[in-house]
């Protein structure tokens, strides 16, 4: 059995999880999550008898006590021959870093994925009613802002003002004569300028969506389009309905509809 300790925030969890998941089903291996058996708990996943509180609990214990090993796996370099032989013969063996990718296999299992990770009904129940009490609008576009770290994340290639958002809703209401747009917004800052967003953006009605990680992800999942900077949380919401999702970048110019690609485009730049 292998665990997956788990690499950065939850989407990244999701990601990393996902393209060992897909390993372990082509090869007979069962793998088992640590963060989605206690820390994010919005998902089927949750529910398996093995994901609980005390696996996490466990598995914490036995990987400091170092009885269980832990492969870290951050560089594709890492993940050697020797390293797969071990993943597949070891009774219980523990991965963590990032680079254990296998894209095929993650494509191959989607249909599974998609089953593991489903909302739980009573996570986003709130938020389900809530989006079925909005206004009705012809589109539903979901606007991913973040800030906090990606001010000096990569140089700031993705760190965007409330104007570059509002112009980038414009841009693809411009894109859409005739049709409503609605525009849903998940942001981890809550300095955000709605007031901005709803005067130049020129959608028919802005909403924060205001809700837990597993809430705004389920919100987001539901739009028919989303626009973000590079993330894997807008990657993880698009991958739900195979949505169109929009990378903002520095100097990438008129959103457009060249500007949009799938989860299969996608998944793997990041």
């Amino acid at each position: 059995m292998i665990i997956v300790k788990g690499y950065g925030q939850m989407c990244n969890n999701w990601l990393q999880y996902a393209h060992a998941y897909a390993w372990g089903r082509e090869n007979g291996v069962r793998v088992v999550s640590m963060r989605f058996s206690y820390k994010y708990r919005y998902f089927r996943i949750s529910e398996l008898p093995v994901s609980n509180p005390l696996t996490y609990l466990a598995a914490k214990l036995l990987i400091k006590a170092r009885a269980v090993k832990c492969l870290w796996l951050q560089e594709p370099y890492m993940v050697t021959a020797d390293v797969l032989r071990q993943l597949r013969t070891s009774p219980l063996i523990a991965i963590d870093g990032w680079n254990f990718r296998h894209p095929g296999l993650l494509l191959k299992y989607r249909g599974e994925l998609l089953s593991l990770f489903a909302f739980r009904p009573g996570a986003v129940a709130s938020k389900a009613r809530w989006l079925g009490s909005l206004p009705r609008a012809d589109i539903r576009l979901g606007l991913h802002i973040r800030r906090g770290d990606y001010a000096r994340w990569n140089g700031g290639a993705y760190f965007f003002t409330d104007g570059e958002y509002a112009r980038a809703v414009s841009e693809f209401c411009r894109m859409h004569p005739g049709k409503s747009v609605q525009v849903l917004v998940a942001t981890n800052d809550p300095k955000t300028d709605f007031g901005l967003l709803r005067r130049e953006g020129g959608a028919a009605g802005v909403f924060p969506i205001g809700g837990n990680p597993g809430e705004d992800l389920y919100a987001l999942s539901e739009c028919d389009c989303i626009i973000g900077p590079k993330s894997t949380f807008s990657l993880v919401a698009a991958f739900y309905r195979d949505v169109p999702l929009c990378w903002m970048h520095k100097g990438m110019g008129q959103v457009s509809e060249a500007s949009f690609g799938r989860f299969a485009d996608l998944f793997m730049s990041v």
